[in-house]
């Protein structure tokens, strides 16, 4: 109604944006009237459709639809749009595009083109040989939908050469293709050599076209080849002289990188690859055998790479290009064949290998900055991690040196293990900004020395998650003034948080716990007084012992989220327990059979209340919620939803105040 009221208001309206207005699942018809209209902006709602008035904004030139999620389908009149020069329906889940899109002959900016099914389903493809003037971006999808070649030569891509970037894909699980019919559709999309930016995706054809081969593309810079496993062989890419980032995925048709990978004529000649900075093989799960230059030529390959990822390839075993003078990042993952020593460049800055047992790190650079290692053989100098480490992470395996300090080390990250990691030295650590540890089944305490109260001036993230064992923070608590985060989940031994929270965590802004099973209460002196949001799930001993938080006193705690599983509560929230600062409030109590009205009346600020899988709930409090309610949000409340689904009876009245009303996400209208 607001927005209707708006639209009706200001009929000369030349630009609207609406965009910053995420919850605007409808547009009023009344849009249709802003005849003046040139620019509409409605990136990230929540529209599901617009209204056919639309199609009559003759002036308009920009329509904006990004991240329009719920967005199935555009208008059927949109080829009277005759001035329309950008639509961006980029992040849309469109099922095809309306016909006549041909019309547009203005358009200068499309973001995507879905082709469409059959003779009466949505444009073709061959209508983008129409739109004379595009520019930019273009992805193409459902190309699957091609019937007749001759339609993908009327695109006309070797005319648009203001593309600059090009993606063109088909749909993931298309059956009864053909390969020939397909590799004939894609040698007719050739684009104009100025693209600098190329995406071929999910591709079932078993070669790639002839284009693809040439070296006449002379500008692109960035290449993509994924899902296209059906193919055999790499093209001979070696040879595009300004391509700088070349990622290929999923080709599990590929079993060998051969010679022709790096295009014709000899090495002695040519330097293959020569601008290449960044290059990624990932779900390769066929591939065995990399090519790789010795000698002389060696050094003619890749003299300019940077990023080195090979991801997910099971078969590979070897070997690796081994001269790469320019390598600052390595990144090896779940390739348990691989056997091979890695380079270790001078330059290297970044380096990650896990679940490749097989491979052999001899040393570290000394201008490492990031380590993770897990599931390899990883000897490390007895002198301890290079002074310039600045992030580490373990996955099981790991063992530091000890009597060391590691000054440089901002974060650390352990994952799996190691096994013998029973009590964590913070002291080891001392400029820590952020500590994760997951899944580590013999982490019991992170300790420090009884001598002192550690001092972490640093640290401003903890998270402990997936650890069974653990049971205790330093005795004599921890110092971080400038921690903001703490995450605690699945520790189902540990009784207590760290003593002294109240005085030694003043920054702390965010405190969540959760499945801590033994965790019974907070220590003397509660929780810091700037702490702005609360999450507790299912540490049920904790949340008995409520009353005992001292929520009341906490004037900057904005959001709180509260889900309990017991059987023991059945009216919630208590009158006193809440502080009056709360603007978001998210509870689950499956077994919760009332709310307490009298409990959300001094919560004069709160905007959002979200109620989560209470499925004893029958009823909303007869006091009604506080005025300043604007979104009240019902999610898998089968008794609720049958009572609130629709806008009548006396139940209604009750939330008949709030501007924004859902039910499982639905908005009720």
């Amino acid at each position: 109604m607001e927005v209707n009221n708006l639209l009706c208001t200001f009929k000369c309206l030349r630009a609207l944006s609406l965009s910053l207005y995420g919850l605007l699942a409808v547009l009023p018809d009344s849009v249709g009237n802003l005849k003046h209209l040139r620019y509409l902006n409605l990136n990230g709602t929540d529209i599901k459709g617009l209204p056919d008035s639309v199609c009559g904004l003759y002036n308009l030139q920009t329509l904006l639809l990004r991240n329009c999620v719920y967005l199935k389908e555009l208008p059927t009149n949109m080829g009277r749009l005759v001035n329309l020069r950008h639509l961006d329906i980029r992040g849309t889940y469109l099922k095809g595009m309306p016909v006549h899109m041909g019309k547009l002959r203005s358009l200068q900016n499309l973001s995507a083109f879905y082709v469409g099914k059959g003779e009466h389903s949505g444009s073709k493809i061959k209508e983008l040989g129409e739109l004379p003037h595009l520019s930019g971006t273009l992805c193409i999808s459902n190309l699957e939908n091609v019937c007749q070649t001759k339609d993908a030569k009327e695109v006309n891509l070797k005319d648009k050469k203001g593309l600059s970037e090009l993606d063109l894909k088909w749909g993931r699980h298309h059956e009864n293709y053909d390969s020939e019919h397909e590799r004939d559709v894609l040698e007719q999309l050739c684009p104009h050599t100025n693209l600098k930016s190329l995406s071929i995706i999910s591709y079932c054809g078993a070669e790639y076209p002839n284009w693809l081969e040439a070296c006449s593309f002379s500008n692109m810079v960035s290449l993509k080849l994924a899902d296209c496993k059906y193919c055999s062989s790499l093209p001979p890419l070696g040879q595009l002289p300004a391509l700088k980032e070349l990622s290929i995925e999923g080709l599990n048709g590929v079993s060998c990188v051969d010679s022709k990978f790096y295009g014709d004529g000899s090495c002695a000649t040519n330097k293959p690859f020569k601008s290449l900075e960044k290059l990624t093989f990932g779900r390769m799960l066929e591939w065995k055998e990399w090519f790789t230059f010795e000698g002389e030529d060696e050094g003619r390959v890749f003299p300019t790479l940077r990023e080195l990822r090979i991801i997910e390839c099971p078969k590979l075993t070897g070997n690796l290009p081994s001269l790469l003078p320019s390598l600052s990042v390595i990144e090896i993952r779940d390739c348990p064949e691989l056997v091979a020593s890695l380079p270790s460049p001078s330059a290297l800055q970044e380096l990650t290998l896990t679940d490749c047992d097989k491979v052999v790190l001899k040393e570290l650079s000394p201008k490492l900055q990031s380590l993770a290692v897990g599931g390899c053989h990883a000897s490390l100098p007895k002198g301890g991690l290079p002074t310039t480490l600045k992030t580490l992470q373990v996955n099981g395996v790991l063992q530091l040196p000890g009597g060391h300090y590691y000054p440089s080390i901002k974060s650390l990250i352990v994952y799996r293990g190691p096994g013998s990691l029973w009590s964590l030295p913070l002291e080891f650590f001392p400029k820590l900004k952020n500590i994760e540890i997951r899944y580590s089944d013999n982490l019991e305490s992170l300790s420090a020395s009884d001598t002192s109260l550690l001092d972490l001036t640093s640290l401003t993230k903890l998270t402990i998650e997936f650890c069974p064992n653990f049971v205790s923070f330093p005795s004599g608590g921890l110092c971080a003034p400038n921690l903001t985060q703490i995450s605690i989940s699945d520790c189902n031994k540990l009784k207590s948080l760290a003593e002294g929270m109240h005085t030694l965590l003043p920054s702390l802004l965010y405190l969540k716990l959760e499945d801590c099973s033994e965790l019974e209460s907070f220590h003397e002196g509660g929780l810091p007084s700037n702490l702005q949001i609360l999450e507790i799930r299912c540490c049920d001993k904790l949340f008995l012992r409520r009353m005992e938080w001292g929520l009341q006193s906490l004037h900057s705690l904005r959001e709180i989220r509260i889900w309990y599983y017991g059987r023991e509560v059945g009216s919630f929230p208590e009158e006193a327990l809440l502080p009056p600062s709360l603007v978001h409030f998210n509870i689950s109590f499956p077994y919760l059979t009332s709310l307490n009205g009298k409990g959300f009346q001094h919560l004069t600020l709160l905007k959002q209340l979200e109620i989560w899988d209470c499925d004893n709930l029958q009823r909303l409090p007869e006091e009604g919620f506080p005025a300043s309610l604007s979104i009240l949000d019902i999610i898998g409340c089968a008794l609720l939803e049958k009572q609130y689904r629709r806008k009548n009876g006396k139940e209604w009245r009750k939330i008949s105040h709030i501007p924004i009303i859902r039910i499982n996400n639905v908005v009720i209208t």
